[in-house]
């Protein structure tokens, strides 16, 4: 289905319609990818839950950041946090705060670095492992799940749940790319302020990075997957946990 224009969270997309290597269907209005849904309006939250019945919420952020900016609640949805890494464990998050602190920082870590530390670490493969089965054993309805931007920790799990489905590596990508529609006229809000703010364009792109989708980011993280467990398919069963039983039984479940 693509697209769902809710007026609080300007990157949600419904997975429905992608298509699988076999000539599968994702079938629409039950795997939802997000951004915060900390703005949605009351309009918003009727949709989701009259049109798409939403039975979970998962919430990919971090304490801190749920704490700053806490979802609104929509009836008949369970939701539960999931952090799939700490602060500690990256140096900086989205939020308004450290937007401030970014205009002082010295020093960024490389976003490619963040993505294969979610692959590499023990803790972050235990997150995704989770959210994962929390997705697949979503027996009726829909299920959502975002960070802050809808992009990072958000795309990286759209990708598993794609892979576990069988859709093809470039339809991965190019779904995880979508987010920059969204995010286009933020980020140049948010590139007009930092100019503003006097920065130099080396530290603005820094930034930038932050908040758009490159193909080197979510590449990183496949290439760690092949050279961990020599492929994203061996990655699912050693790094995830995840049985071919488990993944037949969600393509059964969620594919036409």
């Amino acid at each position: 289905m693509g697209k769902i224009y809710l007026e609080g969270a300007d990157n949600t997309r419904d997975l429905g319609g992608l298509k699988t290597t076999e000539g599968a269907v994702i079938k629409d209005k039950h795997l939802i990818r997000s951004n915060r849904l900390s703005r949605i309006t009351q309009k918003d939250k009727i949709l989701l839950e009259t049109e798409y019945h939403l039975q979970k919420i998962l919430d990919l952020r971090t304490p801190m950041e749920v704490e700053q900016e806490p979802d609104l609640e929509v009836a008949g949805a369970v939701y539960e946090n999931i952090p799939f890494f700490m602060e500690s464990m990256v140096g900086v998050s989205r939020e308004q705060e450290t937007r401030k602190q970014m205009l002082h920082m010295e020093e960024f870590p490389e976003m490619s670095d963040i993505y294969t530390m979610m692959i590499k670490e023990e803790f972050c493969r235990k997150q995704i492992s989770q959210a994962v089965r929390k997705i697949m054993n979503t027996k009726n309805g829909a299920v959502l799940w975002h960070c802050t931007e809808g992009k990072d920790r958000c795309g990286l799990l759209s990708a598993t749940i794609l892979f576990l489905l069988d859709v093809s590596e470039d339809d991965v990508m190019e779904d995880y790319l979508k987010t920059n529609k969204a995010a286009i006229t933020r980020v140049e809000k948010l590139k007009k302020k930092l100019h503003l703010a006097g920065l130099h364009r080396e530290k603005i792109e820094k930034i930038e990075g932050y908040f758009v989708a490159k193909e080197e980011f979510l590449n990183a993280a496949l290439k760690t997957m092949k050279e961990e467990y020599g492929s994203i398919n061996q990655f699912m069963i050693k790094g995830l946990n995840i049985s071919m039983q488990q993944k037949e039984d969600f393509k059964q479940k969620v594919l036409e």
